[in-house]
């Protein structure tokens, strides 16, 4: 058995962790002004924002935690590290909006049916002074490119709070204009959309990491026919490709080769490595190599989407033929 490893370092706590915090502590200034500026108001637009900036204090609190949990090394409890705190975080902070958003559309209901004189002039200030904060934590964690989800779903946290903000400065401005007290619940309705809108499409993502799907993005049946384009691979099956985090892919397959000499089998692994990393960003691949028949149905069935299947008798180049794939027990970070 060969094992081609290809790894990039990095330091996920650092920058990310520091952007974080930053967010934390403006975001608790933030939801301090709007719990006081919506008391005074008597607005639910404002409250229904301060509620939101409440979820976000908490949320992002966990993901600065969870990002400098995500850059220590792994262990022998935990030979993958904890890359996937950030996955936890960002499906917890996803389902907490899908929860507040509910309350946001349930209280809204009840103010268009029983309006509350408003003070829109507070509204307006207060929100303005949100909406600036928020836009300047959602630059701060849009530097640099961060896209792992736990970045992503504190930046849609911010980004929904900017909305939010921004529509209750509007919704300040009609009521001032033409008096009309159902401008608040109204904008109150479009924030709980809104925040609703991007959870879901967090938690989704969160759900494919942790039921190993395919990486979004990547064609498994592509990257498979890619493998077998190598001079002297036959075939290829048991090929799994998974995330432990949303951004890092990693790859274990069964390689069945040609004739080739033993000798030459690492550079094999090293070619195709460097080819999944250079066209498809896989910077981590297990490769079992082996000669010969299939040694079970499953490998006969081909490749995922088809491709050639191995002919004529088998035998794993690592132990004898028919055993499970032990690909993930030999991956390190």
């Amino acid at each position: 058995m060969e094992h081609g490893h290809d790894h990039v370092h990095e330091d996920r706590g650092g920058g990310a962790g520091r952007f974080l915090g930053t967010a934390f502590w403006v975001t608790g200034a933030i939801l301090a002004a709007e719990v006081a500026g919506g008391l005074l108001s008597h607005s639910l637009a404002l409250l229904s924002d301060a509620g939101h900036m409440l979820t976000d204090v908490l949320s992002l609190g966990l993901a600065w935690y969870a990002a400098r949990l995500a850059s220590r090394p792994p262990t022998p409890q935990r030979t993958y590290g904890y890359r996937r705190a950030g996955i936890l975080a960002a499906l917890f902070n996803a389902g907490t909006l899908i929860v507040v958003a509910g309350g946001i559309l349930a209280e809204s209901v009840g103010r268009f049916v029983h309006p509350v004189p408003v003070t829109p002039w507070i509204m307006g200030m207060v929100a303005g002074l949100a909406l600036a904060g928020n836009l300047f934590l959602g630059l701060r964690l849009g530097h640099g490119g961060h896209d792992d989800l736990n970045v992503r779903s504190a930046w849609l946290h911010v980004m929904g709070d900017a909305a939010a903000s921004g529509g209750v400065l509007l919704a300040g401005l009609l009521i001032l204009v033409t008096g009309r007290l159902w401008w608040d619940p109204m904008v109150s309705v479009g924030i709980a959309l809104l925040i609703a809108r991007g959870a879901w499409g967090i938690v989704a993502q969160t759900l494919d990491v942790l039921m190993e799907g395919t990486p979004r993005g990547l064609d498994a049946s592509e990257v498979a026919a890619t493998m077998e384009s190598d001079e002297a691979v036959l075939s290829v099956h048991h090929v799994h490709v998974w995330t432990l985090d949303g951004v890092r892919a990693a790859l274990s397959g069964h390689l069945v080769l040609r004739d080739v000499p033993l000798s030459e089998t690492e550079a094999v692994v090293g070619r195709v490595g460097s080819t999944l990393r250079r066209r498809f960003g896989i910077d981590h691949t297990t490769l079992q190599l082996e000669t010969g028949p299939c040694p079970d149905a499953d490998c006969r069935q081909g490749p995922p989407g088809g491709g050639r299947r191995p002919e004529g008798g088998a035998m794993s180049a690592g132990g004898p033929a028919g055993l499970p794939d032990p690909g993930r027990a030999h991956l390190r970070r």
